[in-house]
């Protein structure tokens, strides 16, 4: 621990100056500054600059420092060049675009175990990689307007930014039994334009951090009768889609899930979507509580099937998605704005059973809002 304190407060030096060790601060910034470049909150952070944090905060703190000092040693680099400017932007995304796909595989996948647990969640936040690598001063994924053509014909630069799920949206899952259903709860996914991929302005890349439930039916009603019961011809929600579980004394929740999945959006005529599963991790509600609306037989019931649901039904869920394309926001990407929507009705299948249900992200931080001008002089 001693040992791990040591070289973070050492590191940490080298990016905000001398540390004061009796007063716990580095000279060239405050803590809350230093703890939102990590990634986490002003309380996570003073744990581990007054040495009572975990030796497992510690190590993930290791590795996010070694992280920051890796990218400006690239940054710094890059400007030391002297190749022309244009092959300093593509340098320079190509960086960032490596960096972000390891940072989030890697590291997050220490936090996304792909085996169900029956732990309590630690009290760091599962988004806290997507945080970093994406409101950070340290990581700048984003295409700037001064970054692109003359002509100003780049359709995801003003996608680029924070969406998240517009409406919460229910599966009904058949696991051997009836009695399951996935209900999508929360997302928050961050935008970029991929231009480390495609260097004309259609692919936006998206990071995706989601949280599912998993409920019990105690009535064990057929999958049919959910599945039948979706959104009707007039487009008015289905009572399916309309129920509340938390207010239906037939519903328990028994399980959440948390996952971090990558997309790519193809812009055209409309919006192409594709992607899949970078890490998952199933956490079980405690026993107690479950015991106290269910008897321990219905219990060790479920606990059996939140194995096979993590052995093997999340695999259904791993495979890459399948989707109708989505109407684009508006007729002139440039007039892309917050409050947007995109909207995609996919396919899922699970024991080879499929249903289809309706995801839509709603725009709520845009990066860019001025429009790009087709001139030498932009906003």
């Amino acid at each position: 621990m001693d040992d791990l304190y040591k070289h973070i407060t050492e590191k940490l030096e080298k990016l905000y100056g001398p540390f004061d060790a009796d007063k716990k601060r580095f000279k060239k910034s405050n803590n809350s500054k230093i703890a939102r470049d990590l990634g986490y909150s002003d309380a996570q952070f003073s744990r581990l600059i007054n040495g009572t944090a975990t030796p497992g905060e510690y190590e993930r703190t290791l590795q996010n420092v070694d992280r920051i000092l890796k990218i400006k040693e690239f940054e710094e680099n890059t400007q030391e060049s002297n190749s022309p400017q244009f092959y300093l932007i593509k340098k320079k995304n190509w960086i960032i675009g490596t960096l972000l796909f390891l940072l989030l595989t890697s590291s997050t996948l220490l936090i996304l175990n792909l085996t169900a647990k029956k732990t309590n969640v630690e009290d760091y936040s599962r988004d806290y990689t997507l945080r970093w690598a994406f409101e950070t001063e340290f990581v700048n994924p984003y295409t700037k307007l001064e970054e692109l053509p003359a002509d100003c014909n780049f359709p995801c630069y003003k996608l680029q930014g924070q969406w998240e799920l517009n409406k919460k949206y229910k599966i009904p899952l058949y696991i051997e039994t009836d009695g399951f259903h996935y209900q999508a709860t929360s997302v928050k996914m961050y935008t970029r334009c991929a231009i480390n991929i495609e260097s004309d302005g259609r692919l936006l890349e998206g990071y995706e951090y989601q949280m599912h439930e998993i409920w019990y039916d105690k009535t064990e009603s057929d999958i049919s009768t959910f599945m039948n019961n979706k959104e009707g011809d007039d487009g008015e929600e289905s009572n399916y889609e309309a129920l509340d579980f938390t207010k239906d004394s037939r519903f328990v929740k028994v399980a959440t899930v948390h996952t971090l999945f990558r997309n790519r959006f193809t812009i055209g005529d409309s919006i192409t979507r594709d992607g899949q599963v970078i890490g998952r991790d199933l956490v079980y509600v405690a026993q107690d509580i479950l015991k106290n609306k269910l008897s321990e037989e219905k219990v060790n019931f479920i606990n059996k099937k939140l194995n096979l649901i993590a052995r093997k039904g999340l695999e259904d869920f791993s495979r890459p998605i399948n989707c109708l394309q989505s109407p684009l926001p508006g007729s002139d990407f440039h007039e892309v704005k917050e409050g947007d929507l995109m909207t995609f009705t996919c396919k899922l299948t699970t024991n080879r059973v499929p249903t289809l249900y309706t995801k839509a992200f709603k725009f709520t931080r845009q990066f860019i809002k001025s429009s790009c001008r087709q001139s030498s002089d932009k906003e």
